[in-house]
């Protein structure tokens, strides 16, 4: 299952918030020594760890795009100690190098976009894209389904005026990249990077 670790000492305490389905409200929360844990239906939607600082050190300020072995590590030591079940490594954060190779408007929108991405697996993606610097052969960062943005916004496949769409081609704001803070359109990416790669992962 596809999860988001998110911290922000400064605003919400040195709490680590593990999220598994961010579009679900807890119907039952239990404490367990340091940790909260929610639920939703009988099932696990996230864990609060508590005074996570003791065991990890981190400046992190918001969602954590690179989730490694280091980390995931301490968070099962903890979980184990709470009799929780613990997470798997996740292969990737989510947001990888794709390939515009595709590209048709939308025919119910004056600016949306039908794209086909190459992400490097065996079928390409569709995703119906709004920026207006999106063209043909671009190469983008591509937001997997179910990753989580570093704005807590986890994506869904859903419909966009009738069109499906598997997962979000993104801009450096969206990113939360320095010196995008006020840059519209999608980060264009450069041949140093390879389709299929982990956007994270230089």
């Amino acid at each position: 299952m596809n999860y988001g670790l998110y911290y922000n000492k400064e605003k919400l305490g040195d709490i680590l918030f593990v999220i598994f389905n961010s579009n679900a409200n807890p119907d039952f929360i239990k404490k367990v020594e340091n940790c909260v844990v929610l639920y939703k239906n009988n099932e696990i939607i996230g864990y609060n760890i508590f005074n996570i600082s003791e065991v990890f050190k981190t400046k992190a300020h918001g969602f954590l795009p690179n989730c490694n072995k280091e980390l995931i590590g301490i968070i099962n030591y903890v979980l184990k100690n709470n009799n929780l079940p613990i997470l798997e490594l996740q292969k990737d954060s989510g947001f990888v190098i794709g390939k515009i190779i595709s590209f048709e408007e939308h025919p119910d929108s004056e600016h949306l976009h039908i794209c086909l991405v190459d992400i490097g697996e065996e079928k390409p993606l569709q995703i119906v894209c709004g920026a207006h610097n999106a063209k043909l052969g671009m190469k983008v960062v591509c937001a997997k389904p179910y990753a989580f943005m570093p704005n807590g916004q986890q994506i869904i496949p859903s419909k966009l005026l009738g069109i499906e769409s598997y997962g979000m081609l993104c801009s450096g704001r969206e990113l939360n990249l320095p010196g995008y803070e006020n840059i519209r359109g999608l980060l264009e990416i450069n041949d140093s990077y390879n389709i299929g790669e982990d956007f994270w992962s230089k």
